[in-house]
């Protein structure tokens, strides 16, 4: 039964994490997000939301550019350290041992374990609330072949996929785990 409540409290989880990739001359950070979505089309256009005083914010203001990368859930570690470290005290892809190339589009490293990835341009960056909503256009899309269909649906019997649940904290989907007689079970 539904129970009206007076706090101000917002229910959007659980969620699919992003990781987020920055750069601005020598300086560089990854950061997990739970806030982001895909907008539109034509060009392709990438949201995510961040805290002004994120170091990732700091310099994707300075270089106009960021990438989006989705994990496996064998990876989830590094989702933990992206999202609860910050890159202003460490360097969590040495510390962590979070892998990537250099961006082919833009200039950001781009995670080489994800399973999709995005590079993006900022297009437009706007205050909401106590976040800052940054649309850019992808310029350009990374996919790991493993892990999709041929319809390009995601292999779930392939794939666990990390999930935000709020306050730092992260759960993995696992579809391979469901039973397939359930109704919900694609």
């Amino acid at each position: 039964m539904r129970k009206p409540i007076d706090e101000p409290m917002f229910y959007s989880y659980p969620g699919m994490v992003a990781v987020v990739t920055s750069r601005h001359k020598d300086m560089q950070n990854v950061m997990a997000s739970g806030w982001h979505t895909y907008i539109g089309s034509s060009p392709g256009i990438y949201g995510i939301s961040l805290r002004k005083e994120t170091y990732s914010y700091e310099l994707i203001e300075q270089s106009g550019v960021f990438g989006v990368h989705f994990l496996p859930g064998h990876h989830s570690e590094w989702i933990q350290a992206a999202g609860t470290f910050s890159g202003r005290d460490t360097d969590k892809f040495s510390k962590f041992g979070i892998t990537y190339e250099e961006g082919i589009k833009v200039n950001v490293p781009m995670l080489t374990k994800a399973y999709f990835a995005y590079e993006c341009k900022v297009i437009d960056m706007t205050t909401y609330g106590d976040h800052e909503w940054i649309a850019g256009e992808v310029l350009q899309r990374y996919q790991d072949p493993e892990y999709f269909l041929d319809n390009g649906m995601v292999n779930l019997d392939k794939l666990q996929i990390p999930m935000y649940v709020g306050r730092s904290s992260y759960r993995i989907l696992d579809g391979r785990a469901e039973e397939k007689n359930h109704p919900f079970y694609l």
